[in-house]
């Protein structure tokens, strides 16, 4: 692949970016950045739409995640003392995602830390203003899905610039692609 060849691609991927920006600062989106959580993600599993049920679990999963340690970690606490709930309750959540990935369609561990890592960004960040643990669920999650479409539509778009230009196939990987 030769920058000649990808930067097109490069550019309608900036301009996505740019534009969704724009739009989502006209809407007043207070979690501008949410999106960008999930957008990448899609490339980092793969591009594949064959995959997108399991990002859409892992995402969902790892924002449920966050949810449950919140509830739990008071009881938790109760049990082994405030100085030891939060790490006692995130070591069994960590351990668990792990533990996921002997599964077939919850085994993607990246999209449950990085909705689990977004969800207490969003809620402790208040970009929900002042959501609750539960309200802030639903919104947070929509952006990560946001994301997820927005990381389809520049895969296939990618697809098609490449194709339009006489890249097919196999030749349309790029050095991150082709690690093994």
């Amino acid at each position: 692949m030769t920058i000649k060849k990808f930067l097109p691609v490069a550019l309608m991927i900036a301009v996505s970016a740019a534009l969704y920006v724009i739009i989502a600062s006209y809407f007043k989106f207070s979690a501008l950045w949410a999106p960008f959580i999930s957008w990448p993600l899609y490339f980092i599993a793969g591009a594949k739409p064959s995959r997108l049920h399991k990002e859409v679990i892992g995402l969902s999963g790892g924002v449920l995640a966050g949810y449950l340690v919140l509830q739990a970690v008071g009881p938790i606490s109760g049990v082994v003392g405030a100085t030891l709930g939060l790490p006692v309750t995130v070591f069994f959540t960590a351990l668990i995602i792990v533990l996921l990935e002997l599964t077939d369609w919850f085994e993607l561990a990246p999209a449950y830390f990085f909705a689990f890592a977004g969800y207490f960004a969003y809620l402790f960040g208040k970009f929900g203003g002042n959501a609750t643990a539960f309200q802030a669920m639903l919104p947070f999650w929509g952006l990560l899905m946001l994301g997820l479409a927005m990381g389809y539509l520049t895969a296939f778009m990618r697809k098609k610039i490449l194709e339009k230009e006489g890249v097919y196939g196999p030749a349309q990987n790029t050095v991150f692609d082709k690690e093994k």
